[in-house]
This record gives structure tokens, sequence and C-alpha cells, in this order.
């Protein structure tokens, strides 16, 4: 079928009718994309010369048709037909004779003949171009590399053939670039190398300007694919070239661009070179000729390329790019009297910028005699602004250098910049450098005067000030450009302000009013700007919302009027965004208007709620408008309400009618839900008027509605709804009168299951407030719950889930409904009671293959709800003693260990709440059934946790009696581990935040006991031993004064258990919120931490979690240390024999690695180091311990390999380096084959190992430039391509990250 459409089509293609051609053509085209296309050897011979034919077709709409069809006609006709349709091709472009003779062709050639022929030669480059980019996407690889060799060769001889025709030359130059950067890896090293020479010859030749350019797309292009040597035969001789004196200005432009292109192609590999290139640059940069400003520009590009691709190499040279950069960035021949006069460079200060106005002045002076078109250093200013930005994201373990260094010099380009594109590289540089202060804030004291961050609060008013001057310029875009630097600057500082105030995100009074002084006029310039600039009053409104969040209220207040007036402006904008930002506005200019909610609207104050209230309005009250816009008018009118509700007592009617119709309306429906909640915790708001929705609420009102929604499959709607009515119960509990109140009950308990154990704490929330309402309604709330949630209530208390807050909330729960619901108590005590014993009893039965630790957890929730009744303040700890008496006499008689258990931990748990010095019996009854020797050890367990929880209820009182018994069981190891289980449950819960009530009464000579014991228990068992360090380090929170010097001795202890205990004891001493013993940790952690060198292994490992341990909570304790301790911790990385055993077991022999755990440890070591401060880890060390591991045990392997993916992303150049070496353990991996008779479980392993290899592969070949990595590719060809199994496996993990980025996007969008 398909041939008889060839015929058809070759027969109409020679038609003399062009339109006939066209479609045959056409056809054509449409035949060759089918995959069904099969013709005979002739009819492939006479379709390649018909297309050959008509690429020379007068009619460009048919000879771009055959272009198409090039690409796929050489990919479905025969090879050795392929490869003549690329050498008849070449010919076309760089042949000889009547097919393609050049530009220097015989003078008897007519000029119309050479016209054409040239016209032929383009069509042909740019068929060889198309055919080109085909080969490369979708040809067999036998052809792709024959076609590259061909193409390689011809116009390697077409160089030499026409090497005086320039318009030759060029498309043969044009051909090879683009096959070098389409099939470059193909060639073989012979071909690359006469590549190499050629383009090298036409850069460094005398040819057209023109040309040199295109020879050095093609060189750098070339570069990527080249091997170390074939490299430095690139760079040295361009290198030498730029050493020579008194050479070509335009010799020395081509090369150092050329240097400064193909650094940036090889990336990392150029890192050599740099000793040499560097001072080059700077020095071509220096000795620039008047008036070259190109020559500048391509030196100060090839600086930037050096720091971006080779960050490590350039690290050195930092000083002398910097140097280059801020001078450059002074770089203005045409003003440089005006610049000595303002300073020599501009330090920044105030007197600089105030003479900046004097100098624009003079500026507009000189208009006739100069023009600004003929001044391109501007490129050479821009070049330099793009140094700095590279040299701040490179380096910000180096930010106190270059902020002091850079900050002041940027700030005073300001005013001096007359070009607004640099200007606006220059606002870039500003904002990045802001950045980095505010991302390594926390790596700076708080003290330290240096740091980044206390230099900025003193830069502060000057960058204001500059930037305020700014905000008055006639340029829209210049204007936005310092809205986002002052953006940047409000969000660093109120970032530093909350991180200061305790990570609670209040970043009030983190600006000054000052601040605010200079910046108004600017503001409200861009908030009545006229131009139509929507962009300019995004930013504005953006940065004054910032602002008013940032700054006290009371600094606003003189300046409320013009700027409420602009802000209410542009909330009528008919651009969405504009108006949408301004009602962001309006809500924070709420707090403006009456900063005190308790007092009263300022009397300077109250001509603006009304117009506010109508610019919100309009904007609520409207249907045809975004749905941004909407959802913002809802919020800000319902802060507005909250604040001001006594000022608009009567328009809140209206409002609520109009939220009411809001919150019907599915679009808007979760934005006025929490309308409603802000409305409900607002007591300007009458509580019946919002019950009613403003008095047009149907039955059931707000508070049905809100039922409503929580049988709607929207999670956040459910749990923005249980918010909202909780609000709304302990506002106005008069809204659930009638069927509310059952059907809010019912739609709740619904909600209380393991399920989503979140959701089920937020409806217990509400279930507790709804039983909280006074009167009839709070005892009718109880009666109902009592009867839909309580069941729901036990089950939940038996799930594995339930954990932290949501236990808590359930712990209430139960005392509420025991208070509320007018039951006894002892009834509600006797179900859960009941749940903990059926638990036991399924666990004990078998019921599930985890049913054991589910018990545990279960009969733990089931104590704390147990002893959250009987100390319940409704209980008035009237039901203590009763409680405890049946719990002690289920201890005493029970026969099943569950019981015995669950009994226990309900003492505990009591005992913890309340003081049982009154009720001896309990402790005697816990250490009776911890030293018992015929207990069940979850028994023995339980009674410790009791013991422990005894203890805390009354520590003088107990705590003696604990020691002791801690003392006789020394020689008892599983005793003593016990009640060093008790002890630490004491200690952890007095260095906990919520024990500082009862941490005084472990006063110091209490404290010097416990330390005596622990240290002497230091020998004990290795269960005990990390107790006893976890006490230890626990006790240093309480008491750091007496404990850390007593560990530091320690550390030189000849016994290494004990110098394991201290090391280890170090670890439970750092915490993740600020504490008092950070100070007098800091200056002894080092010495802690050089345990690593020790001789034991054991002490070694200890040292090693420790370090992890200090790293995650507290990065700034360890990073001062780590040059001291990356080498240790790097020794830790390697296999040593001398820890490896071999085990005779008669038939064959078991080799025993006893560093494994050593090395585990340490290569997770390196990972939280790698995420906390990745900025002090030298790369080649890194990776030469990574290196190691990726080659070693299986366990070791797998965090190897998820360690190397990470690094992948945050330091591709190092990777792409160590690439070559890096390979071999993962090429070892992938190809490592299983014994025949291998067990599945070993099966399994081995498959695990596979996947988590091929997804660090996936990781590795996402790294930039890795497309051109001979070494990876050449791995990834051979290894995993090559393996149909490992194909397979390498598919689908592409698939999972495609799922999972897929997935990730869309919960971002949900968000």
């Amino acid at each position: 079928m398909a041939s008889t459409a060839i015929v058809v089509i070759l027969e109409k293609i020679t038609s003399k009718d062009k339109d006939f051609r066209y479609m045959a053509t056409s056809d054509l085209l449409h035949e060759l994309q089918k995959d069904t296309f099969k013709v005979d050897s002739e009819q492939e011979r006479k379709l390649c010369n018909v297309i050959l034919t008509q690429l020379e077709d007068p009619s460009g709409d048919i000879s771009n048709l055959a272009v198409s069809c090039l690409g796929h006609l050489a990919r479905k006709v025969a090879e050795p037909r392929a490869e003549d349709l690329v050498r008849q091709l070449c010919d076309k472009v760089a042949g000889g004779g009547a097919g393609g003779a050049g530009g220097g062709a015989a003078a008897s050639t007519s000029a119309a003949a050479s016209k054409a022929r040239d016209a032929q030669r383009e069509i042909a480059a740019i068929g060889l171009k198309a055919l080109l980019k085909e080969l490369a996407a979708c040809a067999p690889p036998a052809l792709a590399v024959s076609a590259a060799g061909i193409i390689a060769g011809r116009m390697l001889e077409g160089l030499v053939a026409h090497k005086d025709d320039a318009d030759v030359t060029g498309h043969v130059l044009d051909i090879l670039s683009e096959l070098i950067g389409r099939l470059g890896g193909l060639l073989p090293a012979e071909v690359q190398g006469r590549v190499r020479d050629a383009l090298l010859a036409a850069l460094m030749g005398e040819g057209r300007l023109q040309l040199r350019k295109k020879a050095l797309q093609g060189l750098a292009a070339l570069s990527v694919f080249l091997t170390d040597d074939a490299l430095d035969g690139v760079v040295r001789p361009l290198l030498a070239a730029l050493q020579q004196p008194g050479g070509k200005a335009d010799f020395a432009r081509t090369y150092v661009q050329a240097v400064g292109q193909v650094s940036r192609a090889v990336g990392y590999r150029f890192g050599r070179y740099l000793g040499e290139a560097v001072p080059l640059a700077i020095a071509h940069c220096d000795r620039a000729a008047e008036g070259d400003d190109e020559l500048r520009e391509h030196c100060l590009q090839a600086l930037e390329g050096f720091v971006l691709r080779c960050p490590h190499d350039t690290r050195p040279l930092l000083e002398p790019v910097l140097a280059a950069g801020l001078r450059y960035l002074r770089y203005d021949p045409n003003f440089a009297a005006d610049d000595d006069e303002e300073g020599g460079g501009g330090s920044g200060g105030d007197d600089d910028m105030s003479g900046g106005e004097e100098d624009e002045d003079a500026d507009g002076d000189d208009g006739d005699e100069y023009s600004d078109d003929e001044d391109m250093s501007w490129k050479v200013r821009r070049a330099a602004t793009r140094i700095l930005v590279a040299l701040i994201g490179r380096y910000p373990d180096a930010l106190p250098a270059l902020y002091a260094a850079a900050l002041a010099e940027l700030v005073g380009r300001f005013e001096r910049e007359r070009e607004e594109g640099v200007k606006g590289d220059v606002f870039a540089a500003v904002g990045e450098l802001l950045a980095q202060v505010g991302a390594t804030a926390g790596r700076h004291a708080a003290g330290d005067g240096s740091s980044p961050v206390a230099l900025l609060a003193a830069d502060t008013p000057m960058i204001v000030k500059a930037a305020a001057r700014q905000l008055k310029d006639k340029s829209p875009k210049t204007r936005v450009g310092a809205l986002g630097v002052l953006r940047q600057l409000v969000a660093v500082q109120a970032a530093v302000a909350a991180a200061a105030a305790g990570g609670d995100g209040s970043a009030a009074g983190a600006v000054p009013g000052s601040v605010v002084e200079v910046l108004v006029p600017g503001l409200l310039a861009a908030l009545n700007d006229k131009s139509g600039n929507t962009g300019l009053k995004i930013e504005a409104l953006s940065f004054l919302r910032l602002l008013l969040a940032a700054a006290p209220p009371a600094v606003f207040q003189p300046h409320c009027a013009p700027l409420a007036g602009g802000v209410f402006a542009c909330v009528g904008e008919r651009y969405y965004k504009v108006a949408a930002e301004a009602l962001r506005c309006c809500e924070a200019l709420v707090v403006v208007l009456r900063p005190d909610a308790a007092a009263p609207v300022p009397a300077a104050q109250q001509p603006q709620v009304a117009p506010l209230y109508t610019a919100v309005m309009t904007r609520l009250s409207a249907t045809d408008q975004d749905q941004e816009v909407k959802e913002c008018a809802i919020s800000a009118m319902a802060a507005a309400v909250a604040r001001l509700g006594d000022c608009l007592a009567a328009e809140l009617p209206g409002v609520l009618r109009v939220l009411l119709e809001r919150l019907r309306n599915e679009i808007t429906r979760l934005t006025a839900v929490k309308a409603i909640t802000t409305l409900a915790s607002s007591p300007l708001v009458p509580g019946e008027l919002l019950a009613t929705g403003g008095g047009g609420g149907a039955d059931g009102g707000v508070a049905g509605e809100l039922t409503s929604f929580l049988r709607k499959a929207n999670r956040l709607l459910r749990q923005a709804s249980l918010v909202a009515l909780e609000a709304l119960a302990a506002r106005y509990p008069p809204a659930f009168d009638g069927p509310v109140l059952p059907a809010a009950v019912e739609a709740a308990a619904a909600l209380v299951g393991d399920g989503d154990v979140a959701l089920a704490a937020q409806a217990l929330r509400l279930l507790v407030a709804l039983m909280a309402m006074p009167g009839a309604a709070g005892a009718a709330a109880a009666a109902a719950v009592a009867d839909k949630a309580r069941g729901p209530a036990l089950v939940l208390v038996r799930s594995p889930l339930l954990q932290g807050g949501a236990l808590e909330v359930l712990e209430t729960f139960f005392a509420a409904l025991a208070a509320a619901s007018g039951q006894s108590s002892d009834a509600l005590l006797t179900m859960l009671l009941e749940a903990g014993r059926a638990e036991a009893a399924a666990a004990a039965a078998g019921a599930a293959a985890a049913a054991g630790s589910a018990s545990k957890q279960a009969q733990h929730s089931v104590a704390r709800c147990v002893a959250a009744l009987a100390t319940s303040p409704a209980a008035g700890g009237s039901k203590v003693p009763a409680t405890v008496d049946m719990l002690l006499a289920t201890v005493n008689s029970a026969k099943d260990p569950g019981s015995q258990r669950l009994a226990l931990l309900c003492l505990g748990e009591i005992g913890g709440r309340a003081d049982l010095a009154p009720l001896p019996a309990v402790a005697a009854a816990a250490a009776a059934a911890l030293a018992a020797p015929g207990s069940a050890e979850e028994v023995r367990a339980a009674a410790s946790h009791a013991l422990g929880g005894v203890t805390r209820g009354n520590l003088r009182h107990f705590m003696p009696g604990l020691l002791s018994q801690i003392g006789a069981a020394a020689g008892q190891p599983k005793q003593q581990y016990l009640l060093l289980q008790a002890l630490n449950d004491v200690i952890a819960t007095l260095a906990a935040p919520g024990g500082a009530a009862k941490a005084g009464d472990l006063g110091p000579e209490a404290a010097d006991q416990v330390l005596a014991l622990l240290l002497g228990a230091a020998e004990a068992e290795e269960e005990c031993r990390a107790v006893v360090a976890e006490c230890c380090g626990r006790l240093a929170l309480l008491h750091a004064g007496k404990v850390l010097p007593a560990l530091l001795e320690r550390t030189a202890a000849p016994s290494a258990n004990m110098r394991a205990v201290v090391v280890s004891a170090v670890k439970h001493a750092v915490v993740d919120r600020p504490h008092d013993v950070d100070g007098a940790l800091g200056p002894v952690l080092l010495d802690f931490l050089r345990l690593m060198a020790d001789p034991d292994r054991h002490v070694r490992r200890a040292a090693v979690v420790a370090l992890s341990g200090c790293a995650h909570a507290k990065p700034g304790l360890v990073v001062g240390g780590l040059p001291a301790l990356l080498p240790l911790l790097y020794a830790q990385t390697a296999v040593r024999e001398d820890l490896i055993r071999v085990v005779d077991l008669g038939p064959f022999k078991h080799r025993i690695d006893d560093g494994l755990e050593l090395r585990k440890a340490a290569f997770e070591c390196l990972e939280i180091l790698h995420d906390c401060t990745r900025d002090r880890l030298e790369p080649a060390a890194f990776l030469g311990a990574l290196e190691s591991g990726l080659g070693d045990h299986a366990d070791v392997k797998a965090p190897c390999h998820t360690l190397l993916s990470k690094l992948a992303v945050t330091d591709p150049g190092a990777v792409l380096a160590a690439a070559e070496r890096l390979v071999v353990p993962l090429e070892k991996t992938l190809t490592t084959r299983l014994k025949s008779d291998a067990v599945k479980q070993e099966i399994d392993r081995h498959e695990d190992m596979l996947r988590s290899c091929l997804r660090c592969v996936d990781s590795l070949a996402h790294v930039p430039g890795a497309d051109s990595n001979a070494a990876f590719q050449g791995f990834l060809r051979k290894v995993v391509l090559a393996t149909p199994a490992l194909k397979d496996k390498y598919a689908a993990i592409q698939r999972e990250r495609l799922e999972a980025e897929a997935g990730a996007g869309d919960a971002m969008d949900t968000a």
C-alpha cells in the first residue's frame, strides 16, 4: 500500500506545476512519518534523489518541506543509502565542482549562477542541520556514529579546500558546531582531535571576526567531550596567546571570550587552569585600551564563569576576583571626575548619597555634549555586578567579608548608576546579599558585632535612605527594583527579630519608626501612580503589607490617612492582582487603626473606618470578580469587623448576610469558614447576630451550615469547620439550640477514629467545647456525647497511632465527659480499664503479628486517660485514693500479666500527677513487682515506670529510696537497668520545659548524689550504660556547672566504658531549643568529640553518634570545631582490616566486621553535617570518604547512595569532578550477581540495593553537565541501559520520580 502511494508521489513530485510538487512533497512527508513506511531499494534511491532535488526547488515552501523530509527519510532507508544521502548533502555544503563551488569560483562564472549556488548551499546547510537533529533524536546508534564520522570528515576537507572563501567556511563552521552539539560524544578521539585542531586554527587565524566567533562556539561545545589531555591542547594555546605582549585587541577579545566559554562548558575540569586564567583575565581587563569596553566585559564575564562553574578552585583567588568586581562596578570613565568628588568609589555614607542628587543635575547639563548611546561602559558595570552576585551565592561562608566589602559599594551605585538595566542588576545583587544574610543568620552568635546581621542592623538607615531616593525616580522599573530591595530588607529584619523572640513568628518592632518616616513619600507616590504600571503598585502594596507587620503600628498613625487613601483607591483597580494585594493591605491596616483591641479607636483614626468598610464591602458584595479577590475581600472584612465591630454596628447585619452567602458558595466556602472563626473570636461581634448570619440564616443558622460541612470530603474544609464550631460554642452557646446540637455531636463523633488522628483530635476539642457550654446546653451536649462519641473514643484509645497532642486531647475529653455528663466517673474508669485489658488479651492471644507493640502503646494511652480521670479538677483529688486502692488490688491479685502491667502503668501516670506520699503502698508495690523474680518482663518494665512516676510526684520523699535501690542492685544488671530507667524518667521530666517548676526539688546536694551513683554504674552492662549516659546528659541540663566538669575529667579515664558513657552523655545534653547549658558546653564540646581518635572502637562510635546529635540539634556548637573533627570523622569511614575477624566454622569460614557499625554511624554523621553545615565541608575529602562508602558493605552503601544524591543537588560541580571515580563502585554494585542458591531474603536485599543505586544514578543524571561527562555517560550506556533488567528498573525509578514531582506540585497548588 505504501509502495503504491510512493509511486504516485514520485510521478507528481517532478511536475512542472508548483502546486502539484508542493502537494506531492507534503504527502511524502506524511508517508515518511508513518511507522509502517517501507519501500524497496530502488524506491529508496529515487526518494533520496528526488528529495535532494526538491531542496533546490525555486519555491521556498517546497524546499522547506524537503528539509523536513530529510531526517525522516534518513531513518527509514537502509544505512548505506542514508550514508550516501549524508555525503551528497555534505558535498552541496562544502564540496567543489558544479554542486558546490564556493564564492571564489572562476571569473567566468556569472553573478546569477554564483547567487544560485549560494542559495543552494544555504538550503543544503539547513537540510544538514535538520538531518543532524533527527539523527541525534531517534536514529539507530550505528547510523548516528557513521553519519557523524562522514560529516566531520567532509567538513574538515571543506575547511581546507575553501579556506579563502568566507561564505563556505562560515557554513562549514556552523555545521561542525551543530554536529558537535548533537553527536559530539560519538566522534572517535582521533576525529575529535582533528576537529579541535581545525577549530583552533580558525579561531587563532587571521579570518574575519564572525568566523572566529563561530569557531569559538564549536570549540566550546567540543571541549566537553575532550579528554583532559585533549582539553589541555585547547586551553594552553589560548592562555599562551593571552600571555603574549603586544597582541591585537580584537584577537585578545576573542581569546578571552573563548577561555570564558570553554570554562563554562567544561565546568569543574577548568579548575586546574585558574591559577593562570584568573590573573590573565584581570590583567587584560586592567590593560584594556580606553574605550575597549568589550574586552573588559569579556574578561569580567570569564571571571563570573570561573566562580559559577569552578567555585572550589576559585576560592583561593576570591580576593582578587572580588577586588576586580568592586573596581569595575565603579567603572564609568565619562563621569570619573564626579566619582572622585563623591569620595573615591562610594562608601555608601549619607553624604555620598546626598551628593548624588547634585551629580544627577550636573549630568543633565552635559546632555548636549555627550550621548549615552555612545557609552558602552554600562556593559562593564553589569558584568562586574554579576560577578558580585556569583560570589555572594557561591560563598555563603565568606559572607561577613563579602558583606563588608560589597554592600556600601552596591548601595552607592543606586544613585550613581545611570543605566536602568545595570541599576536593576545592582538591586538584584543587594537583594541576593540580603537574602544570604537572612539565610546564614543562625550561624553567628546573637551578640557577635561582626556578624552580617549586626552589620545589616547598622547599615539599614543607609540602605533605606538610598532606596527611598530611588522611589522618586521617573522609571517604574527602577522603583520596582528599589521596592524589591526594601521588601527583602524588611523580610530579613522580621525573620531575625522573630527568631530572637523565640521563633513565635512575631516580627512587630523589627523595623524602627525612622525607616517608615523616610519611606512614606515614595510609597504614596507608587500607590497613586497614574502611569498604569500595575507591577509597581503590586510591589508597593506587597512591601507596605510587610512593613505594616514589621513596624510598630504607632509609627504609621501619623501617615494613616494618605496611606489608607492610596490603598483604598487600589482596592478599586480593575486588575485583580492589584485589588487582591490592596485588600491584604486593608487587613493589615486594621491593626494600625486600632492597635489595642481593648481600647477605643483613636480619634485621629476614626475617619478611616468608614472608607475602609466601603472599599472592602464593595469588593465583598460583588460577584463578577476573580476568585483571589473574593477570598481577600472575605478575609479583610472579617479582620475589620473583628477589630472594629463597635464602630460598624449598623453595618454588621449586612456584612454577616454577605458572609453567609459566601459560606453557602462552594468556591468561597473555606475562606468564609475561616472568617467566621475570626468573628467568633472577637468580643465586638454580637453572638446572636453572628449565629443567625445577620438575620439571614435559615434553620440552624451558621452553626447548622458549619455542621453540614463536617460531612464533606474536603479535609481542609472539615478541619476549618471544626475550629469555627469550637469558637462559636465558646462565643455564643445558644447557636446550638434545637436540632443543631445533636447533629453537630453526631457529625463530630463520626470523625473520631484513627483514620485521621489530627482531625479526630480537632473533633474531640469541639466535643469538649460543647460539653463546656453553661447550663442546660452543656448538659444536653454531654448526654449526646456520651451516647454518640464515647464509643468511638474508647476505640480510639486502643489505637497504636494515638500519641502526642491527640492523646492529650483525648485525656481532656474523658475528664470533661466525666465532669459534665453526670454519670459516675467510676463507670467511665471501668470502661477504660476494660479497653486496656481487652487489648492485652488480644496481644496474649496473638491476634496480630504486631499486637504486642500495639497493645503496649494502647495500654500507655489508657493509663494516661485513667490518670486524667482520677486527677481531674472536677474530681478535686477525691478519686485518687479509691482509684489507687483498686489498682493496687489488681497488681497484688491479678493472675494475668496484662492486667498487672496496665494497673502499674496507671499508678505511674497517677503518681506523676498527684502526690502519693500519703499512700506508701504504691511505691512498695512497684518495688516488689520490679524485684519479683517470677514477674514477666513487661510487668517489671511497667513497675519501673510506676516507680518513676511516683518519684516525680514527690521528689523529696521518694528520690532517696529510689537511689538506695539503684545502689543495692549493683550486682543485678536487669534490676539495675529497670531502676535506672525509673531515674531517667524522673530526670528527663525535670529537664523538659514543662518540668521547670519541680526542677528546684533536685538541689545541688541531691544532684551530687545522683551523679556519683550514675558514674558508679558506668561500668555496668551495655544497656545500663546507655541509660546512665542519658541520665548524665539530662542532669547536665539541670546542673551544668557540676556535671560537665565531672564528665570532662573522665574523658581521660582508663576505662573505655567510662569514656564511652561520658561522650554519649554530651549528646543528651544538647537539645533543640535555647538552653543555659549551651554556654557551658560550647567551650568544652570539642574536647569530648575528640574521642573519635580513641583507640577503642566503641568509644569512637559513641563520639561519632554524639557529633551527629549535636550537629542536628545545634549546628552552631560544632561548626567552629569542624576543621579539627572532620579528619577524625573521615578516618572512621575507611574499612580497617584489623577490625575484621575470621571465624572458622568447620566447613566454611565466616568474616565478622567489627567496624561496620562504626562506619554506618560515620556516614550518617556526614549526612547530617551535609544538611546542617554544608559550606564548611571540603569537597575533595568528603567525596573521598563517599567513594570508600559506595564500595563498602550493603548496609553502608545505602546511606551513601542517599548522601551522593543530596550532594549532586547541592554541589554538582564537585560530583562531576569525581564522576570518573564514583562510577566505579556504582558499576560494581549494579553488576554484582547473586549465587544460584540465594534465599529469598538475600534476593530481596539485592533488589533493594539495586534500586537504591539506580536512584542515585538517576540523581546524577540530572546534574547540570552530566550529559557531557564522558565517564558517567559511558557508565550509563554500557552498564545501566545495556542490561535489559537494569534498564527496566531504571525506567521505573524515573517514572516514580516524575510521579513524586507531579504529586509535590499538586500539593503546592492545593496549599
